[in-house]
């Protein structure tokens, strides 16, 4: 069986849509990814931003609803992937059961942070999408 990550941010709007799409490009078959949001926003897709971005880099997606984290997800996934520390700390305080299955996105890059874009101007929205790709590229998911 493989192992099953969810990928959360604040509104799974921006930031973890476009993980999980990423991972799924980069990893094809061999994991499964799954994206939420700790207080998702209630519009539908995702930002027109990150599925522009998703475009520019030949990245296929699937139609994209905003989902909460929730009780039934905290089973199933083996991992859940905190885009920020905001919301790594948001799901230990929630779920404080589930704490051993909450990990930072980017523990293995100290020198990147990746910030919520919402209210951002254009070059600093493309600026976290790109930092998120680098992870993406980089990241080894069998030390998580």
């Amino acid at each position: 069986m493989k192992k099953s990550f969810c990928i959360v941010c604040i509104a799974n709007y921006c930031r973890s849509p476009v993980v999980e799409n990423l991972l799924k490009k980069r990893f094809e078959d061999r994991y499964e990814f799954f994206s939420a949001g700790v207080a998702p926003i209630s519009l539908p897709s995702m930002d027109p931003r990150s599925l522009k971005f998703l475009q520019e880099n030949n990245v296929n997606h699937n139609f994209h609803t905003p989902k909460k984290v929730n009780k039934k997800m905290l089973s199933y996934f083996d991992a859940f992937l905190a885009v920020d520390f905001y919301v790594l700390n948001q799901l230990n305080i929630a779920f404080p059961r589930y704490k051993h299955k909450f990990h930072s996105l980017t523990s293995q890059f100290s020198d990147i942070n990746i910030i919520d874009p919402y209210h951002l101007q254009a070059d600093e929205y493309i600026k976290t999408m790109n930092n998120i790709k680098h992870v993406v590229e980089k990241i080894d998911l069998e030390e998580i």
